[in-house]
């Protein structure tokens, strides 16, 4: 702007006509009504009365409606997004950008790759695994280069070296994902975990996303709670920030491949998506980034639906997604999982418990219940042995810990509280019905206490010469511990039931006795992944227990030191606190999903 157009400016007359929040804002107004455009663009309320409202003092008052106002403005921006985010997952058409501002800083500093990326197997392309035509210091492209060595790289960043994404990305192989998914180790001749990496090469939103994770995780370890550190911390949280905008863009870019398609919907490619977007959803639940993660959960049960349309053809479709190129088809009937296949094992279990959980949160049935008989039937506990197991059923204890029936139980308790509300919203409930539906639920419950509680600790999944599960650096768990972890699960569960037939009763010893032997187990589980994995009934049982038991699972929470702070048991903690502070103010119409919603957002315990 020239001198003399800033002299013109600064000398103009200031209009009189503007609404009252653009005035406590000090914004221009666009001066129309009923609400004006500035306001209505930002979806703020406008205040527009010709009479100067009370807290327009100039004081005190105007202060507060100025952060109130503040407040609104960053809470709509958020929205805004999220609105957006939701445009790119439904239509992967149009350029939506994930920000408000349509020119971002990561933007400034990076080229555009076009097309989608895919996973070894995954991409039907062959160029999976090669270096796109991006020019090197000399200006040709290195041949035997993967794709990510050089992406986007930035001289006068250290952070956004490629070396440095190594070694975060071995971060998060060594640690976040154990961390995690502290149970999930696939036998050797099962291929192992070496999926993981063959995704993480190939697929480029979810290597951006793991490298977020990796980058989150690091932060709080370095930092714990110090603040001699918080210069590296925030460089490293803009690490992670950077990255996961480049994941968002790289999931945009998937997600309009799978829709602009000609040939048809292509489950290869939706396969990759459902990974992007399951691998956001744990990034918004581990950094504890409010309720996004529903719509991550929306988006990812829809391409589920679209992949697997019917439950019966669960089998067929993963036999249809194995590739000669690993495991070679010489190795014979023994051959492990495909990384396809191996994927949609995964995400499969990983999605069928999320929508379990994610019941409890939202007070309704699982929307996945129809494919839980076919992928994940309630059959008894196997051994697991060295071979990989048949196409087929899928068993949680393998991904979560959990036998099948656990997580079946806990979906059916989520359904059964649904049926309730419905039932009294429509003034036709009847508590005879209500009780003999839940009885059956905790017969269950009970008798699946009872074997394991008699269950011999010592099945050691080494029967074949060296160990069958590969150490957890984070916490070397212990796979005789299984029976307790499962145990804990059922007290909550059955506290769940009780709340959902009696109703908020602590004090009902049929509530206490469950949750008094939760709290027991509980306070001797050793701090790590193993706690993390817990924070379901953790909150369950806790928010439940008396007042006495309190400072004891204040101490469990603070076993896990700053890592308490990834993932949901900070968020568990929290709503306890919560609970405990309303504790003789709430009555029986109370229940767990109230719990789970008492930070004004939903909480998905995972």
């Amino acid at each position: 702007m020239s001198l003399f157009r800033q002299v013109l400016s600064s000398s103009k007359i200031r209009s009189s006509g503007g609404c009252w929040t653009c005035r406590v804002r000090r914004k221009k107004c666009a001066e129309n009504r009923p609400v004006c455009d500035t306001c209505q663009a930002l979806e703020i309320t406008c205040y527009f009365e010709d009479e100067k409202p009370d807290w327009m003092d100039g004081g005190p008052k105007q202060k507060d409606m100025g952060e109130a106002i503040k407040a609104q403005v960053k809470k709509q921006a958020s929205q805004r997004r999220d609105r957006k985010y939701l445009e790119m997952l439904e239509s992967g058409t149009e350029m939506v950008s994930i920000d408000d501002d349509t020119e971002t800083h990561a933007s400034d500093r990076r080229g555009r790759l076009d097309g989608m990326s895919g996973a070894s197997d995954t991409d039907p392309s062959p160029r999976s695994h090669e270096m796109e035509s991006m020019p090197g210091p000399n200006g040709a492209s290195p041949p035997d280069a993967p794709w990510h060595s050089e992406l986007f790289v930035r001289q006068d960043d250290p952070l956004c070296a490629p070396d440095v994404d190594i070694h975060f990305l071995m971060i998060y192989l060594d640690y976040v994902f154990p961390y995690l998914f502290p149970h999930y180790r696939p036998p050797v001749l099962a291929g192992g975990r070496g999926w993981i990496l063959d995704v993480l090469q190939s697929n480029r939103s979810v290597y951006h996303t793991a490298i977020s994770l990796a980058s989150s995780f690091f932060a709080v370890v370095l930092a714990n709670g110090e603040e001699e550190h918080a210069q590296c911390t925030a460089s490293i949280v803009h690490k992670l920030q950077s990255q996961l905008e480049l994941g968002l863009k790289e999931l945009q870019k998937e997600m309009r491949a799978l829709n602009t398609d000609k040939s048809g919907f292509d489950k290869r490619r939706a396969l990759v998506v459902m990974q992007s977007i399951i691998q956001m959803l744990f990034f918004e639940v581990a950094t504890s980034n409010k309720d996004n993660w529903r719509m991550h959960l929306d988006a990812a049960i829809a391409l589920f639906l679209q992949i697997l349309p019917s439950p019966e053809r669960w089998t067929e479709t993963l036999k249809s997604l194995y590739t000669p190129r690993w495991p070679p088809p010489e190795i014979g009937l023994r051959r492990p999982w495909s990384t396809n296949q191996a994927a949609l094992r995964f995400f499969t279990a990983t999605l069928l418990y999320i929508d379990v959980l994610s019941s409890v949160t939202l007070g309704d049935a699982p929307r996945l219940y129809q494919y839980q008989g076919n992928v994940i039937p309630g059959c008894p506990w196997e051994e697991r042995g060295m071979e990989p197991v048949p196409a087929g059923p899928l068993f949680l204890e393998e991904f979560f810990g959990l036998s099948n029936w656990i997580v079946q139980v806990l979906g059916d308790v989520a359904a059964l509280e649904s049926w309730k509300r419905i039932q009294r919203r429509a003034g036709s409930l009847s508590m005879n019905e209500l009780v003999s539906r839940g009885q059956v639920l905790a017969d269950a419950v009970k008798g699946g206490l009872q074997v394991l509680e008699h269950q011999p600790r010592n099945h050691s999944a080494s029967q074949h010469g060296f160990p069958l599960l590969v150490s957890d650096p984070t916490t070397g768990f212990d796979p005789d511990q299984q029976p307790a972890f499962q145990i804990i699960w059922l007290l909550a569960t059955l506290s769940y039931l009780n709340v959902v037939i009696s109703g908020w009763q602590p004090s009902n010893p049929e509530i206490r006795w469950p949750v008094s032997k939760a709290t027991e187990l509980l306070s001797r589980v050793p701090k790590g992944s193993c706690l993390r994995a817990l924070a379901w009934p953790l909150c369950v049982s806790g928010c439940l227990s008396p007042a006495e038991d309190e400072d004891a699972y204040r101490a469990m929470g603070q076993r896990l030191g700053a890592l308490q702070v990834f993932g949901t048991v900070k968020e568990a903690l929290e709503i306890m606190e919560k609970v405990w502070a309303l504790r003789g103010q709430i009555d029986e119409s109370w229940d767990v999903s109230k719990c789970l919603n008492i930070l004004g957002h939903g909480v998905l315990l995972i």
